[in-house]
């Protein structure tokens, strides 16, 4: 069993996430290594670093629903998953514990959304890593 410590989402897998957004690689392989717990943080984190890059990069106010429209619904989700949980499980965060497989997936999906939703602010940038200064 893992201690708490070792649970943790690094600096170093943070910064494993950063170099892959930047060099606009896949980070599902990435993703498919963390635990579950690491999962939850490295979807803040992203989350976190999206609207970062977006407040670097755009002249606009950050708007959720630009990122959010762009994934699946939580209802359409359990409906793909023929889930009969009541629909907070899947919008919450009970599900990434109690059905770590199927959540997980889900927000792995999601955080693809906000790579892409990166990839994107970074069309207008010429050194992505200028965004980090």
């Amino acid at each position: 069993m893992q201690t708490e410590l070792e649970d943790k989402l690094s600096l170093g897998q943070k910064l494993e996430l950063i170099v892959r957004l930047i060099n606009r690689q896949t980070i599902r392989s990435f993703l498919d290594t963390l635990t579950t717990h690491q999962l939850a943080q490295a979807h803040s984190f992203l989350w976190d670093l999206m609207v970062e890059f977006h407040v670097q990069t755009q002249n606009r106010e950050f708007q959720r629903e630009e990122v959010t429209s762009e994934m699946v619904s939580s209802a359409k989700y359990q409906k793909m998953q023929n889930c009969d949980l009541r629909i907070d499980h899947c919008k919450g965060v009970e599900c990434i514990w109690s059905n770590p497989i199927c959540a997980g997936t889900k927000v792995k999906n999601n955080m693809e959304v906000m790579a892409r939703q990166i990839f994107k602010y970074f069309d207008g940038v010429k050194d992505a890593a200028h965004v980090l200064h």
